[in-house]
């Protein structure tokens, strides 16, 4: 298996992806959901990572860049959506997935990543509840869902502000 930045090529992939990974109500707002992203001009700048086996993509991870009211200057994205095929999943495949993200936005000069998500699944990887940076909407789930990740240490503790994310990710029922 191998993880690399997705090429337009590959959005019909993609889009599949995301359709076999959710039930097909969710699958198919997920993958549009992807699909705009990609195609935003508001997310960027963004990065687009696949899994890929027997070339076949397998896994897809979305970050795209956000801004930050009251932080200006501060370099966060947001980690949406995620998706690894059913047959693969439980294989660390979307772990794999959101280590090479971190570490390639780090790279990259990021400061912050965010996920909006099961903390179960993402506190493995390093992200944590209980920071100053406001989501764009009111969330269905608990604020433990919300969850951020320094890639510059400490800057969670300096700053605070509303998250303001891409057009195509503004939509209260993501939220």
């Amino acid at each position: 298996m191998k993880i690399r930045e997705s090429v337009e090529n590959d959005k019909k992939s993609i889009r599949k992806v995301h359709q076999n990974t959710f039930d097909q109500s969710e699958g198919d707002v997920v993958s549009q959901l992807a699909i705009d992203l990609l195609e935003d001009e508001t997310a960027l700048p963004i990065l687009s990572l696949v899994a890929e086996q027997d070339n076949e993509i397998i896994g897809n991870i979305i970050f795209s860049s956000v801004n930050i009211e009251g932080a200006g200057g501060v370099s966060a994205y947001i980690l949406a959506p995620l998706a690894v095929t059913k047959d693969t999943q439980k294989n660390g495949i979307g772990t794999l997935l959101i280590n090479k993200g971190l570490e390639t936005l780090k790279e990259q000069g990021a400061e912050v990543v965010l996920v909006y998500g099961d903390p179960n699944y993402y506190m493995r990887t390093g992200f944590k509840a209980g920071h100053n940076l406001k989501p764009p909407h009111k969330l269905k789930y608990p604020e433990e869902a919300w969850m951020a990740q320094e890639l510059v240490e400490g800057i969670l503790t300096k700053t605070q502000g509303t998250v303001r994310c891409a057009l195509s990710l503004n939509s209260p029922e993501y939220w």
